[in-house]
């Protein structure tokens, strides 16, 4: 082998070179012979194992896991971080914080309402934010104070989206009242509160209201709210509710708010306004709505019409009541003896006004016993005359009236005395 310089550029104790090396020059049977028993040898034995090294290398790993599971973790106080509940008793629970032992969060740490048992308030398995009272070995936790910040910070975005809350009226205080919501005290000073005609701050104590959040500052724990604008808004809703409800035609009570020139406003309910023209006050011919109504006077109207695209509401006074010439019969029959106002004069004779809407005539001839030539030179617009209903002409709406029918009959009385 030597003279063939098989190993000049081999390893004897390489048993893969020399297979390579068989690859590409011919071997003696001798040193093929040799190659097949170390091939043999290497496939019936196993590797062998360094045992040490493996050893110390399982060693390390455990001690890397051991150092994470174990390894203390930092927190500073005031952290807010997430635990996770792995026992409940009654008393409280106890949450693992990635520290080497689990904490135990007494029960009033938990929260601040009153429950029998700390089950009420978390689940062994529960995920739950608390914040660090005291960092160290020793670590103190508090489940209800994170919410608390909680609390405050979604109030912040309540107020800052202007949402409604609802809130428990717990006691009156100096300047207001205290609320509770949920859980958070806030202040509502008497200024926001939106007292109603006959309420007292007191009388709101133990209720559940609705407010506005107008001021929220975590930081120094202050919440301020108002009722104001939830009582607008109610109002609001409920005079829209009324302006739908309206039917036209039905007769409603109202209160007259304010009197001008071309009719009246009048406040028909729950801050719906209707207003009657002044050709709907009355029946008879137009009056100054100052003479026929009042300031803060209780009338009936009924409606007309509704148009809810501008909330306008037309009413009348007039239709409330029957239109006076169904009932003239019966309030002025024939034979008797009325007054009324001189509405107008005419070359013919005088038009009275007996009442709303009823006018009679008086025609020359019937004003006296005596030869009338000027009328203007009798009566005046305004005078008050009697008369005697001699006709009426309901259909028509007509009524012939008599003051000398009146006279002549006094004088017969006195020539019979």
């Amino acid at each position: 082998m030597e003279e063939k310089n098989f190993y000049e550029n081999v390893n004897p104790n390489d048993i893969e070179s020399i297979l390579t090396k068989a690859a590409s020059e011919k071997l003696p049977q001798s040193v093929k012979e040799e190659v097949r028993r170390e091939e043999t040898i290497k496939e019936e034995k196993p590797e062998k194992i360094n045992f040490n090294e493996n050893v110390n290398n399982n060693v390390q790993k455990q001690n890397h896991n051991q150092n994470e599971t174990f390894l203390m973790k930092s927190f500073k106080k005031g952290d807010i971080i997430t635990v996770t509940v792995v026992k409940v008793d009654a008393n409280g629970a106890y949450v693992n914080a990635g520290t080497k032992e689990d904490v135990f969060i007494p029960l009033k740490g938990l929260t601040n309402k009153q429950v029998n048992s700390a089950s009420d308030v978390v689940r062994v398995g529960d995920k739950i934010n608390v914040m660090v009272l005291r960092d160290g070995p020793n670590l103190v936790l508090s489940k209800k104070l994170a919410d608390n910040i909680k609390k405050y910070e979604d109030l912040k975005k309540k107020m800052e989206n202007e949402e409604k809350v609802k809130a428990k009226v717990e006691k009156l205080i100096k300047g207001g009242l205290l609320l509770d919501i949920d859980g958070v005290s806030a202040f509502l000073p008497q200024s926001q509160v939106g007292l109603k005609k006959g309420e007292s701050l007191d009388s709101s104590i133990g209720k559940e209201i609705e407010v506005y959040l107008i001021e929220v500052d975590p930081k120094v724990k202050r919440v301020i709210a108002s009722r104001l604008k939830v009582l607008q808004e109610e109002k609001e809703q409920l005079r829209k509710q009324t302006l739908v409800n309206l039917k036209k035609g039905e007769i409603y009570e109202g209160t007259v708010k304010a009197i001008q020139d071309f009719g009246v406003f009048v406040d028909i309910g729950n801050g719906v306004e209707g207003l009657i023209r002044i050709n709907e006050l009355t029946w008879g011919r137009r009056k100054d709505p100052h003479e026929v109504v009042k300031v803060g006077e209780k009338i009936k109207v009924r409606v007309l019409s509704v148009n809810l695209d501008n909330e306008k509401v037309s009413l009348s006074l007039r239709q409330t009541k029957p239109h006076p010439w169904e009932i003239v019969e019966e309030k002025y029959p024939i034979g008797s003896i009325v007054e009324g106002t001189v509405l107008r004069i005419h070359p013919f004779g005088v038009v009275l006004e007996l009442d709303e809407g009823i006018t009679g005539l008086i025609h020359i001839s019937q004003l006296d016993t005596k030869r009338i030539d000027k009328i203007e030179n009798f009566v005046k617009i305004g005078d008050k005359l009697q008369a005697k209903v001699m006709s009426i002409d309901k259909e028509n709406r007509k009524m012939k009236l008599s003051r000398r029918a009146i006279l002549e009959n006094e004088q017969g009385e006195n020539q019979n005395k």
